[in-house]
């Protein structure tokens, strides 16, 4: 047999024994990711800061912008007032110009005019009389001319601030939406969830864990050492709950997993979905207790991963790279973290749940979900082709319907 055979067939057989998505993944490779996130840390971090200043300029540009909105309301308001307060006047000199003309009766009969102006006891008081009447005529018919001048001058300022008006409001969304943007850049560095720090942390755990289970550097995960056992069967989570936010779209953005509520609020016990490895547990960057497990599903060859967040507190001695089987529990259900509604001194409570998501790879050591950012890429790519999250492997009731066994 030729030698390139054999290479084959060791290949091969290699290939047949190491499970699904671990094929030559060494312990040197994690200790190469954790040299990598080391350096990289720093960089993140600057990068962070970075896009956090940008966001706290834009939304200060977005305050001048509504105060400039302001200004112009008010300067809008301020010209109306200045116009209908000229349009008053102008009627008001309007009836006071035709009142005299209508007195002296200037337009039709000159015979009063003439009895005004000769009845004059003298000259002075004859060109007195003479031009007091041309005075207060032209000084009426002044006012009201600068008056319409005013009107139109205000009307065409109101035009003008009301296409400013436009633009500043284009702008305002146009910001917004650079906020919004600047907080997925903000996000995608943080890792979404786990920031540098804490990802650097979990593959220190990563590699701290296996070490433990007695692997070496050239040691392949899952051959040589910490050989996976089988998930069995994927059960539900809690032995009473409820679904109350499905897998999908939600809210305008994308929801990876399902929200678990319970009658028992922070007394249910949170149970794995299957039997397997704790490979995460941390707080994410709102402070919500989270756990992270990897299953192996020895009847399809595929590695599974499993997330538990809100939770209010951990099981007793759990920690990364304990094995766990899906009868014992990891931790209880709670409200840490971002959740709605918040609860209070008077509804302590008040939105306790379980966010549970499982994806079909291995956070933060395959390929696909090898960091955060890559994991919520996958399963958002696997969603489009039917993945259904949790529902996809676990027996759930429909809708909301309340269950009472695992």
């Amino acid at each position: 047999m030729k030698k390139s055979t054999y290479i084959f067939l060791f290949v091969l057989f290699t290939y047949l024994l190491v499970p699904n998505n671990v094929f030559a993944i060494t312990l040197k490779e994690y200790e190469d990711k954790v040299t990598k996130y080391q350096n990289e840390l720093t960089a993140a971090q600057n990068a962070i800061k970075k896009t956090e200043n940008q966001i706290t300029n834009t939304k200060n540009e977005i305050k001048n912008t509504q105060t400039q909105m302001q200004d112009l309301e008010s300067e809008i308001l301020k010209l109306r007032e200045e116009t209908e307060n000229g349009k008053e006047e102008i009627k008001k000199k309007s009836l006071e110009v035709k009142a005299l003309y209508e007195y002296l009766q200037l337009s039709e009969d000159e015979n009063a005019y003439l009895e005004y102006a000769f009845g004059a006891d003298s000259i002075t008081d004859f060109i007195y009389r003479m031009s007091i009447v041309e005075q207060m005529t032209e000084y009426n018919n002044q006012i009201i001319e600068d008056l319409e001048n005013m009107i139109d001058r205000n009307s065409k300022r109101e035009e003008e601030i009301k296409k400013l008006e436009e633009k500043l409001t284009q702008k305002q969304k146009t910001l917004s939406e650079k906020v919004l943007s600047l907080g997925e850049e903000k996000q995608a560095y943080e890792e979404g969830g786990v920031d540098s720090a804490k990802q650097l942390k979990i593959y220190k755990d990563i590699v701290a864990s296996y070490k433990k289970l007695g692997c070496k550097s050239n040691h392949v995960i899952g051959v040589d050492c910490a050989v996976a056992a089988s998930a069995g069967k994927f059960r539900r989570p809690t032995t009473v709950g409820s679904i109350t936010s499905e897998f999908g779209s939600r809210w305008g953005s994308f929801h990876r997993g399902i929200d678990i509520t319970s009658p028992n609020k922070k007394k249910e016990k949170i149970y794995p979905v299957a039997n397997g490895t704790v490979i995460a547990k941390y707080s994410d960057s709102y402070g919500a207790l989270i756990v992270v497990l990897e299953h192996y599903d020895s009847s399809s060859k595929k590695w599974y991963s499993s997330l538990y967040a809100h939770m209010s507190s951990y099981a007793s001695g759990l920690t990364v790279g304990k094995y766990v089987t899906s009868d014992q529990y990891i931790g209880y259900m709670g409200n840490t973290g971002y959740v709605l509604p918040k609860p209070t001194a008077s509804n302590p409570t008040a939105g306790t749940h379980l966010h549970l998501e499982v994806a079909p790879c291995r956070m933060y050591k395959d390929n696909s979900c090898g960091t955060w950012s890559k994991y919520t890429s996958f399963v958002k790519s696997r969603a489009s082709r039917g993945f259904k999250g949790p529902r996809s492997l676990i027996n759930f009731p429909s809708g909301s319907t309340r269950w009472s066994s695992r």
